[in-house]
């Protein structure tokens, strides 16, 4: 179920949050903290998912990886996950080569469950 991958994306130090959103920008799946809006944040994440994808095309850069949004107090970290994006909010000072690699593996698993 796409529930435990991100329950299990949840236990990584640092993670604060993380859904499974539609590239229409609906929620698929969410485990965020209730001060978030989650229908919001997988509304923009939509939006700046597909922006970047379409970026990438025109500077031949395609297929896109990975988009990453960093602020002061944090960061939200975006994959391709077949039928849908899996977006991760976590801390300023996440280890970002161990969440890169377990968003890879989460997406792969989110994947095969979308299809």
């Amino acid at each position: 179920m796409i529930e435990r991958v991100l329950k299990d994306l949840g236990r990584i130090n640092g993670v604060n949050g993380s859904l499974v959103v539609g590239k229409d920008g609906l929620i698929i799946e969410s485990e965020v903290p209730s001060d978030i809006d989650s229908e919001l944040v997988a509304a923009m994440s939509s939006a700046v998912f597909g922006t970047a994808e379409r970026s990438a095309e025109e500077m031949k850069h395609d297929p896109l990886q990975q988009v990453m949004i960093e602020g002061e107090k944090g960061k939200t970290l975006m994959i391709d996950a077949g039928e849908g994006i899996l977006v991760v909010i976590t801390e300023v000072n996440i280890n970002l080569g161990l969440i890169r690699i377990e968003m890879r593996r989460s997406a792969e698993r989110v994947i095969d469950l979308l299809t």
